[in-house]
Formats: C-alpha cells, structure tokens, sequence
C-alpha cells in the first residue's frame, strides 16, 4: 500500500512539473516564440507573459466559438509605444472594461510565431495595474477622421474615442457571426475612403447609401484608414443595387474602370472557370481564392475571386458563379516595391458551381464551330464531322 501511494505521488508530481507554467518578460517571450520550428501553430510549453499595453484599438469582442470577450493588444516590458509581444484575440476577464496603454497585465497560454510576429493567442489576460488615462471623445466629420488617420504612423492608433457620421459608399463585407461589418465612407473634399473596420453593428446591418453613426478608434494599416469600434444606421438610405451578370472580360473590364482602392457600388455575378487556385481553402476562415477565365485554353489569371465563403468542394476547371462586389485593389509603391494593382472580387463574396449540359462541354472543348441537325426526331451535335448526342456522347 506504502508503494502504491509512493508511486502515485510520483505521478502528481510528474504531471504538476510537466503542467508547470513558465513565466517569462516579453523580450523573452518574443524570442522563444521565433524559435518555434512551424508558422501558425502553438508551441507545447504553457508561459505566463507580463507586461504593459502598449498598443490596442480598445475593442473588445465576443468570440465566435465560445462567447468569451476578447481583446487584440501589445506588450512590452517597459511603458511606451514598443510592440514587442502580441496578444491576439486574449480572453478578458469578465466583467472588465477593455484594456488600454499603459495597463500591466499578464497573459497565459501557448507561445506562437504569425510570420514575423510573435504572439499568444485566445491567452487568458489577469489585469495587474490599470493606468490613469484620459480618453476624450470627440465629434468629428470623415474628412476629419481621414486627416486623423493620415497623421498616425503605420500601425497605429489614436488614443481618444471619434464619433464619426457620414454615408456609406461601399459595402465590403457583411459576418453574421460576429454581427460585424466593413464598409467604406468617403470624404466628398478628396475622395479617400475611411473605412469602417469589422465594426459590431448594433441595430441591423449598414446598406449602400445608409447614414451611420461610428464609435471607435482611428487607425492607420497602410494606405488603408479605418475606424474600429461599433456602428449604428441612423437613417435609411434606400439606394437601390443592381445584380448584374457578366463574364470575366466584362467583371475584369469593369474592375480596371473603378478608381484605386474603389469597390462597386453593384452586386456582380461573374460566371467562368476556375483557372487556378491562388489561396487554397481555409480551414480556419472557411473561405478560398481563386483565378477565374472564360476560356480554359486561354487563362489570363488577372481577375481573382478573392477570400470567396466556402470552396473546399472547389478545383481547377469547375464552373462557377460568383456573387459579390468587385474591386480594384491598390497599393502604392513603397521603398524599393513598385505600386500593385489587383482586379478582383471583394473579400466575402458567395458561389454557386454551375453545371453544364454535355452539349455545352463538347461545343466548349474544340475550336471548331459546331452544328444542331435534327434526324428521325432527334437532335444531334455535328463536331469535326462527328456526330454526338445530347448527352455528348459520339452518335454510333
């Protein structure tokens, strides 16, 4: 009995020392997180991180999967602007407010390297200090905010709260799991775009047209000037949309007529081939991107279906049809990297696979014109001097 209880006593221990947590600064942590030998997937060790917020859109959302509030944010181990160590989507405590600069906190959970980013993601954060910081809001038109997010440096975001009314231009994309939504408002002085980002939209869905009201922090991400916070539809607009169908010369045709960055204020329904897998399916976003041509002899691969919802039934020459705005992506040149041009459809977009008939495949697969003859009552296909049937196979 003495050597069984010996034993087990072993085994606790053994687990608590293989469960036991590291804890560790945020220079340390960054380091041991570049260290893990694959991109995107959390190392095994479980570390305790300490640090101060150094940077944070002050947004807080529910996740998905398990309801819980989360926050973005970065750490370093003194006070400032120094983005260390991120803490992606970290589970908050219940009931606390969202985190801002200067706040010293630790978060615990599993190491990861995003690329070049270190991070811990859905860690549990423990407040240890709040910072004393003062927050105004402030009441701003979107040129104003436009102007705001022009000042900011790359990656960063205004401490104080805007309140930003004006019309939406574009919708770009709609998640009903978040209820979060991305649209875009334009300042009539300049035309440049203030781009509501995943705002959590509080009574109903933003349209074409809508005024809004926005709550939030600016931010800089590029050439790309957003507000992030919620968003309430504060008059209806009722602009009305046109569906409108075309090919993939005509989708790609139009997509090179909008101005850089635009998306179209139309819903397109582009119908072509799949030419190529640009970003195979997620499993993780649940979505996929791909080249589409109108002809499969002859692939362009210029217009993409871009982070298109569902698509892992999709493959390289099925036919589909793709709903959605159309945008034409830009991005300027920078240091030594020319300015790029995309012609695409915008990020949330919705297929449907479109199947052909057999008559359709063999008009489609030769060059040659082909011809409907009528014999006995039946219809036939005449291709190079063959005949098929209406079910595409050769007429004995």
């Amino acid at each position: 009995m003495k050597k069984i209880l010996t034993l087990c006593m072993a085994v606790v221990a053994a687990m608590s020392m293989s469960a036991e947590v590291k804890n560790m600064t945020c220079a340390e942590a960054a380091a041991a997180a570049m260290l893990l030998p694959e991109n995107n997937k959390p190392g095994t060790d479980s570390v305790a991180v300490t640090g101060y917020v150094t940077n944070t859109n002050g947004k807080v959302s529910n996740s998905k999967e398990t309801g819980i509030p989360q926050q973005t944010f970065y750490l370093d181990d003194e006070k400032g602007s120094k983005k260390t160590f991120q803490g992606f989507w970290c589970n908050m405590p219940e009931g606390e407010a969202a985190l801002n600069v200067g706040d010293k906190v630790v978060i615990k959970g599993f190491l990861m390297k995003y690329n070049s980013t270190a991070e811990m993601k859905n860690g549990d954060v423990t407040i240890l200090e709040r910072a004393i910081v003062k927050i105004d809001t402030i009441n701003a038109t979107v040129c104003e905010a436009v102007e705001e997010c022009e000042a900011l440096a790359d990656g960063d975001n205004t401490q104080d709260v805007f309140v930003v009314e004006g019309l939406v231009t574009a919708v770009l994309k709609t998640d009903d799991g978040y209820k979060q939504q991305q649209f875009n408002l334009t300042c009539e002085d300049n035309g440049k775009d203030l781009q509501a980002y995943n705002v959590t939209m509080a009574e109903g869905y933003a349209a074409l047209g809508d005024k809004v009201r926005l709550t939030g922090k600016l931010k800089k991400y590029g050439t790309t000037l957003e507000l992030e916070g919620s968003g309430l539809v504060i008059e209806k607009g009722n602009v009305k949309v046109d569906t409108i169908q075309a090919t993939v010369a005509e989708a790609l045709a139009a997509a090179k007529a909008l101005e850089n960055g635009k998306v179209s204020q139309n819903i397109y329904v582009v119908t072509g081939y799949i030419d190529s897998i640009s970003s195979k399916y997620s499993d993780q976003y649940k979505n996929i991107s791909f080249y589409m041509c109108d002809d499969l002899k002859a692939p362009a691969y210029e217009f993409q279906a871009y982070r298109v919802k569902g698509g892992q039934d999709l493959k390289v020459g099925d036919k589909v049809a793709v709903k959605g705005n159309i945008m034409h992506y830009y991005k300027a040149a920078e240091g030594d990297k020319e300015e790029k041009h995309a012609y695409q459809m915008n990020a949330g977009a919705t297929y449907t696979i479109v199947t052909e008939s057999a008559v359709e495949n063999v008009v489609s697969n030769t060059t040659d014109k082909a011809a409907k003859v009528i014999r006995n009552g039946q219809i036939y296909i005449v291709k190079d001097g063959i005949e098929y049937t209406i079910l595409g196979t050769e007429a004995k």
